[in-house]
């Protein structure tokens, strides 16, 4: 007979529950019976009929203790015997919530069902007194016993839920402490111990140093192997920082690819910490091997030693701005927090507020640089280049603007204006008479990954009314071969128009010449850098040289970049190079006879 009871309500009853009990009288009829046929049978062999006896009451309290254990974890009442395979030390948890006395009263109801029954059918079958009390006497040291293996068990149990929680606490703690990925500190850790160590400064002659370090290019990894790889890069990112840092130094992971140094205990701050950091730069300069590819990384590392009543988010502040300069000056640097520093994050913060008003404030302009055909010595086209006059901080240069729109993502509004601005003032030197000058405008990641940019193109155009051929859009080395696949993709699209594309500043970025048979190209200029020493080092020509000529293979238009004197100019047309622009050849300025149109209104 099986059934499901509520055990709750079971323990509070008065008695056992029927179904329950119903079992354990029909299991102790059975083991009855069975010994009184078998003391019939024994004609005065006594000892073994008690013998016999306690060996069924046994099974019988046993038979009792599985099916109280069984009901208090499941509510179900098991009749099937499992006694001889029941033992104490062994058998199942109890269900949560149940406590000792409940299990000590439902044994007690038990119990005294197991008596009644050994009354009711020793009368019925008339069994001696002797026997009945020797039944009686083996049934309550056999609950009594399974009492004590309750206790026991209760106690076995108790410690284990102890030794669990202490576990599970320790788990919390560790986790509300560390980084889940990498196993290193978090902030929280991190600022207890940096503001502990800066608290000691007081007693100690020793002073600790903050070292904020930022993966550099790690958002590629992400793109061309998926997040997966990255958490990959940043667990082995983290198994090297442990290795090249001291043992009582302490690094955490702040999130992505931000990871903290605090040393402490340092007699000089500045050189031991740049000490820490060179080696950090060291450790991260061999490949690692993520998704069966090489990946090479390098970190911008900021210092920032601690001073006088530091405050332990101050000083990772000061880091972090001393990491951001490392970046701004080229990445893959280590650079020092200097009081400079909160002056430049001063007039960035309020530049960038201001770049905000100057798309309203018709602060912006656009001024345009020749590029001349350098066999007819005529321009073909027109660098729309922009330009930024505040009222207070006067005519801000674009390598400080540009930066700025890019971080803040004002640079899809102010990059759709150029565009829409530079082909307008091309069909107006066309109509003027220079039909045959394009303009070319240059183009940010951030707009090629904007999901309207080809609408852009093509809208532009349109009103502009000028041919898709006299547009130019230019960008960077870096943007095509290490930026997203769909960039390329976009570009090609926009080019199967008759928009040119050109790779601007080559030679700055991965300077891979093979890579410019896999991209959709049309113009190749050559950077400033490799034009400057142009007839002065033999290297640097053949460099110009090799460039062109695969160029021309390629079938490319190749423009020379930076042009300043006669001698660089002579020298490139001897190489047949297409077209030149620089100084020496004409200034960013707004175009004569036209108007100088500012930004929009």
């Amino acid at each position: 007979m099986t059934g499901r009871l509520d055990a709750d309500e079971s323990l509070r009853a008065a008695g056992p529950a029927p179904d329950v009990g119903h079992a354990l009288r029909a299991r102790v009829d059975e083991v009855v019976r069975r010994i009184i046929a078998g003391w019939r049978r024994s004609e005065g062999h006594e000892r073994q009929y008690l013998a016999d006896v306690e060996r069924g009451i046994e099974s019988s309290t046993r038979a009792g203790t599985l099916a109280v254990a069984d009901f208090l974890e499941t509510g179900a009442v098991v009749t099937a015997s499992r006694s001889e395979e029941w033992d104490w030390s062994g058998g199942a948890p109890l269900a949560g919530g149940v406590t000792l006395s409940q299990v000590v009263k439902a044994y007690l109801q038990w119990r005294d069902v197991v008596r009644q029954a050994i009354e009711e059918l020793t009368e019925e079958l008339v069994v001696p007194p002797a026997v009945r009390a020797q039944c009686e006497a083996v049934v309550q040291i056999g609950f009594d016993t399974a009492i004590v293996r309750m206790a026991r068990r209760f106690e076995v149990t108790r410690h284990a839920l102890e030794e669990q929680l202490a576990e599970n606490q320790a788990q919390l703690e560790h986790q509300a402490l560390h980084d889940p990925l990498t196993g290193l500190a978090n902030r929280v850790l991190l600022l207890d111990r940096l503001e502990h160590a800066v608290q000691a400064t007081a007693r100690r002659a020793t002073r600790p140093a903050v070292l904020f370090l930022d993966l550099d290019y790690f958002k590629s990894v992400n793109d061309a192997s998926g997040h997966s790889a990255g958490d990959q890069l940043l667990v082995e990112v983290a198994a090297r920082l442990q290795q090249v840092v001291r043992p009582n130094d302490t690094i955490a992971r702040l999130g992505g690819d931000e990871f903290v140094v605090l040393c402490e205990d340092l007699v000089e701050p500045l050189e031991e910490g740049r000490s820490v950091a060179e080696r950090i730069a060291e450790c991260l300069a061999p490949p690692f091997s993520i998704a069966d590819r090489e990946v090479f990384v390098a970190a911008s590392i900021g210092i920032a030693p601690s001073g006088e009543e530091e405050s332990a988010e101050g000083l990772v502040a000061r880091a972090d701005q001393a990491m951001y300069r490392a970046k701004k000056l080229g990445r893959g640097r280590i650079e020092i927090y200097d009081p400079a520093i909160d002056r430049e994050v001063t007039r960035s913060a309020e530049m960038s507020s201001a770049l905000h008003h100057a798309l309203t404030g018709q602060e912006l302009h656009v001024a345009y640089q020749p590029v001349l055909d350098l066999s007819r010595k005529q321009p073909v086209v027109r660098e729309a280049l922009l330009r930024w006059t505040h009222p207070t901080f006067g005519n801000v240069p674009p390598s400080e603007f540009i930066p700025l729109a890019e971080e803040t993502g004002l640079i899809n509004a102010i990059g759709s204006w150029v565009l829409h601005q530079a082909c307008m003032d091309c069909a107006q030197w066309q109509q003027a008479g220079e039909r045959d000058v394009g303009v070319a405008v240059n183009v940010s990641g951030r707009q090629l990954q904007a999901p309207a940019f080809e609408e852009e193109v093509a809208g532009a155009l349109e009103k502009s009314g000028i041919e898709p051929r006299a547009l130019t859009l230019e960008v960077t080395e870096s943007l095509l071969i290490a930026g997203r696949a769909e960039a390329r993709i976009v570009l090609e699209r926009i080019r199967a128009t008759g928009v040119q594309i050109a790779i601007d500043d080559f030679g700055t970025g991965y300077s891979s010449l093979s890579w410019l048979a896999r991209l959709p190209l049309d113009v190749l200029k050559v950077d400033r850098s490799f034009i400057a020493s142009l007839g002065l080092v033999d290297r640097e020509s053949a460099i110009v040289e090799a460039m062109i000529h695969l160029a021309h293979t390629l079938g490319l238009t190749v423009v020379a970049e930076g042009v300043e004197t006669d001698s660089q100019l002579a020298r490139l047309v001897n190489l047949g190079c297409d077209g030149a622009q620089g100084f020496l050849l004409g200034y960013p300025e707004p175009l004569p006879g036209l108007r100088k149109e500012r930004g929009p209104s």
